[in-house]
């Protein structure tokens, strides 16, 4: 469809087709509806060609950017929401066993990282061990 066509699509929803603003303004409304039409298509398109294993990569190359940029592009919000919450969770995280912060898990919090109340035993019987060795 080119843009004479779309004009004229736009100019049979105006209310007043003869008055060049009345049709601006339809084709305005013509215009954001192809947007987001155009964005569904797109939406699409990317989910199908990542389920059939597509690289963010190759996508990106397509569409000319980077993979971040199409990641960033067509990963629902959601998702990006999961990640965040994936990260946090790892940043509370005991730094030597990864193990998360819980009700029965207790952290020591120090400028460099956490680290479990069960790290700190073992810690401390390392620390033992060697004393005793000397």
């Amino acid at each position: 469809m080119d843009a004479s066509d779309l004009l004229e699509r736009a100019r049979s929803r105006a209310g007043d087709p003869a008055d060049p603003l009345e049709t601006l303004t339809a084709a305005i409304a013509l215009g954001g509806e192809l947007s987001t039409d155009a964005d569904a298509l797109l939406d699409l398109a990317v989910r199908q060609a990542r389920q059939a294993g597509a690289s963010w990569t190759a996508i990106g190359e397509r569409f000319g950017f980077s993979k971040q940029a199409a990641r960033k592009r067509f990963t629902p919000p959601f998702a990006h929401r999961q990640l965040a919450n994936r990260r946090r969770k790892l940043d509370m995280a005991c730094s030597f066993c990864r193990q998360p912060p819980g009700a029965r898990v207790h952290m020591v919090h120090g400028e460099g990282g956490r680290i479990c109340e069960q790290c700190v035993e073992l810690a401390h019987e390392i620390v033992a061990g060697m004393a005793k060795r000397r």
